[in-house]
């Protein structure tokens, strides 16, 4: 069926009568969820509407005139929304009109009471589903004569025998810490459903799977009382919804908490020609961050503590030159917020926290002692036997080397590398330098290495004489 003038067309969807509603009056924007409603003289919605505007619901009874131009008799008023209804479920739509009256959901006709009744008016009502998301409602009304009354409502059904559809999850969750009450306020976007009843907040703590109701509210936002001062616990929050029929939505999106800004990462390297240490971490970008303090931990009375080595805003620190000692030294970054809360810092050791660094510093320091070196005879040349006597447990080298040269040459050879048996003590090791009997002389000197490589003072320089054959 269609209607000349071009303004309305209907086609047929099984058995119901779909009709293509005309593009929306121009110039007129209507709030969320509230209907836009124009004006015919007419009353097959053909031609331009006489008026155009904004109606909070549909519910009107007028003895004359709907409004100027329009005349008393043989008018038109057509309502339309479009609106999100969240998770959907199931509405009543219910209509109560003098003459003609029709209902659509989506362009699809839900009730038609299309009759001129003079001024009594009949009502009728429909259960239906409404799918989530948005849809778009729209009632046409005619009056042919007489008084015109109209009043349309659409309303979910809130009764759990009827809806078994969740809630859509809330959106929008936000969270600000106040560093001066170390609490949390959560908020977040109100949700679609036009049967919700109310939220719940929930907060677990991270790494543990438990959660625990924080409040339910019908508001949007809610300050969590948990106040710990010495809680540096990050927590997740996420937030549920619940409608009138019992039925919960799934969490949110959670959205962590961290009371106190941490260092992610912290790196650093050792210069060889300055001895010092360069420390470098991720510049934090939290708006209560307010300084770091970088600590060492270091040797006092006895007894290992972590010293503040000073404070910085940079992400960036130098030490004072470090002994190259083939030592691992341990250093820390913790955060101070504008609350006057810092960083937990722990007084032992912890290799798994971010903000902690164990750097391994080159071994530049040399065994202290040149070891004896003595000389003797062997069947293809010179014996040569170097020894140390410290004692096995405060050994600090590993082996031992050997060097010979030729009287009046500037170049040494190595003639013994070698590591010494740590079952003998003193600890000692020999070699039987062979060399040609052609009556020259030869020089002799000795030293100890450690595991970096470092070479001990070398021992007195001995000279032999190799007879001639």
């Amino acid at each position: 069926m269609a209607r000349t003038g071009g303004v309305v067309s209907a086609v047929v969807l099984g058995s119901l009568l779909a009709a293509v509603p005309q593009a929306e009056a121009a110039g007129v924007t209507c709030s969320a969820n509230v209907y836009k409603r124009t004006f015919y003289k007419n009353t097959s919605f053909s031609g331009s509407p006489v008026r155009t505007d904004c109606d909070g619901g549909v519910g009107e009874s007028w003895s004359g005139s709907p409004a100027s131009g329009v005349p008393s008799n043989n008018f038109g008023v057509r309502w339309s929304v479009t609106r999100d209804f969240g998770s959907g479920g199931p509405f009543t739509f219910a209509v109560s009109a003098t003459d003609g009256v029709r209902v659509y959901l989506d362009g699809v006709r839900k009730i038609d009471l299309w009759k001129n009744t003079g001024d009594t008016a009949r009502s009728k009502s429909v259960n239906l589903t409404v799918g989530s998301g948005r849809h778009t409602l729209r009632v046409d009304y005619v009056n042919w004569s007489g008084a015109a009354k109209v009043k349309y409502t659409y309303t979910p059904r809130t009764s759990a025998t009827y809806d078994r559809t969740k809630p859509l999850a809330p959106t929008g969750v936000k969270t600000a810490y106040d560093t001066k009450v170390r609490r949390t306020t959560v908020s977040w976007s109100a949700n679609k459903e036009m049967d919700l009843a109310n939220y719940s907040l929930y907060r677990r703590p991270v790494g543990s799977g438990t959660w625990t109701k924080v409040t339910t509210t019908t508001a949007r936002s809610f300050t969590d009382p948990l106040v710990n001062p010495d809680d540096r616990t990050p927590y997740y929050y996420e937030v549920r919804a619940r409608d009138k029929a019992g039925n919960t939505s799934s969490g949110s999106k959670d959205t962590i908490v961290q009371p106190l800004p941490v260092v992610t990462s912290l790196t650093g390297t050792y210069d060889r020609a300055t001895g010092k240490v360069g420390l470098k971490w991720p510049l934090n970008t939290e708006p209560q961050f307010d300084h770091y303090t970088v600590l060492s931990n270091d040797l006092v009375d006895g007894s290992y503590k972590w010293v503040p080595l000073g404070t910085t805003k940079g992400n960036t620190w130098t030490t004072g030159p470090v002994t190259a000692d083939g030592e691992t030294r341990h250093y820390r970054v913790l955060v101070t917020n504008d609350g006057g809360t810092t960083t937990y810092n722990p007084n032992w050791l912890d290799a798994g926290a971010t903000n902690e660094l164990w750097l391994d510093i080159p071994d530049g320091i040399a065994p202290g002692y040149a070891p004896d070196l003595s000389l003797g005879t062997c069947e293809s040349g010179v014996q040569a036997t170097v020894t140390d006597y410290t004692p096995a447990p405060i050994r600090d080298f590993i082996g031992f080397e050997i060097e010979r040269r030729e009287v009046g040459t500037a170049a040494w050879s190595v003639v013994l590398h070698k590591a010494f048996d740590p079952r003998l003590d003193p600890a000692t090791a020999t070699v039987c330098d062979a060399l040609p009997s052609d009556g020259r002389s030869y020089e002799y000197r000795a030293h100890s290495y450690d595991a970096a490589g470092n070479h001990s003072p070398e021992s007195d320089i001995r000279t032999a004489t190799v007879p001639a054959g």
